[in-house]
């Protein structure tokens, strides 16, 4: 292999590793390659929900091949240039070049996990609050997959504990914290409406994305190159929990907002119906009707007092 600061040819990798970031540049094609069938194609139902449950299989070999490619000490950036070629259609050669990984980049990495991280809790919080809404409306009461859900929860637990502590081992400064960390409900609306706009079959496939045990087995591996790694800081990590919002607390902000987007979606469509009825009323009718006293709260004359005065029986 090459000198550990020069660029590595992918036939010169050792056969275990170079079969692993072609098995990654495999899947994430083959992944693109069905988005994109799905995205130009007039596919049915049925076809639909085969497709994304290919995709979902697809997403979940491509992390656990990932997570197995980082343990053998494949490094990060290479294992994301072959993902990354796979999803743009670029070819994988043994002549491909990787780049050697700098401690300066490893560094810029660290601080954009943290923010990534972070942003991912947003997507878990919001996918939850909306696929609990679109089940409520399909007439499904209670949660259908009750493991997966559980799942879903511990990796957010685990993205929430490697964001903070991470955030405390590499001294990150209030402002880093600050863009990284604040997540106020306009985002949080933002994001769950965005997920209302699926259909509840490919919103469950992304949100068993989400639920995949490869999340929290990749997250527990970091934390322990992170201990190994750690350095003192001045910022403590009790500090730093304060400063992103626990992922019950997400979840729970996520329906809550949503639960208003709703309800004001609801009013305004009401409103919007009253009019569009009375725009349709003829002039005159409506006039009639503003005229009649039977219509504004008044008391009709019975059938007695209307004829009272039409004159004596013959």
């Amino acid at each position: 292999m090459s000198g550990p600061n020069a660029d590595t040819r992918v036939g010169d990798l050792p056969r275990e590793h170079a079969v692993l970031l072609r098995e990654i540049h495999h899947l994430a094609a083959e992944s693109a390659r069905l988005r994109h069938t799905m995205h130009t194609d007039r596919l049915s139902a049925a076809d639909s929900a085969g497709v994304l449950d290919q995709l979902g299989h697809l997403d979940r070999e491509r992390e656990l091949t990932e997570i197995a490619a980082r343990s053998q000490g494949i490094p990060p950036s290479w294992v994301e240039h072959a993902r990354q070629a796979g999803q743009t259609g670029r070819a994988w050669t043994d002549e491909q070049l990787l780049r050697a990984p700098t401690r300066q980049q490893a560094g810029r990495r660290t601080v954009k996990r943290v923010i990534a991280d972070a942003a991912q809790l947003v997507d878990m919080a919001a996918i939850t609050a909306a696929r609990e809404h679109l089940l409520t409306l399909h007439g499904i009461a209670s949660e259908p997959e009750p493991a997966a859900a559980q799942q879903l929860r511990r990796n957010m637990d685990a993205l929430w504990t490697r964001a903070t502590r991470t955030a405390a081992a590499i001294g990150m400064s209030g402002r880093e914290r600050a863009r990284a960390f604040t997540i106020t409900d306009e985002h949080l609306q933002q994001r769950t409406e965005q997920y209302l706009h699926y259909g509840l079959d490919e919103l469950n496939a992304e949100w068993r994305n989400h639920a995949s045990p490869a999340v929290a087995a990749s997250v527990r591996r970091s934390l322990s190159s992170l201990r190994r790694d750690a350095r003192t800081t001045s910022s403590s990590t009790s500090e730093l929990d304060a400063d992103l919002s626990k992922p019950a607390e997400l979840r729970s902000r996520a329906r809550a907002v949503l639960g208003e987007a709703v309800a004001m979606d609801q009013a305004e469509s009401g409103q919007a119906t009253e009019a569009a009825i009375a725009a349709a009323l003829p002039d005159q009718l409506a006039s009639d009707l503003d005229a009649d006293p039977g219509f504004d709260g008044g008391e009709q004359p019975t059938t007695t007092e209307a004829h009272r005065d039409a004159g004596p029986d013959r």
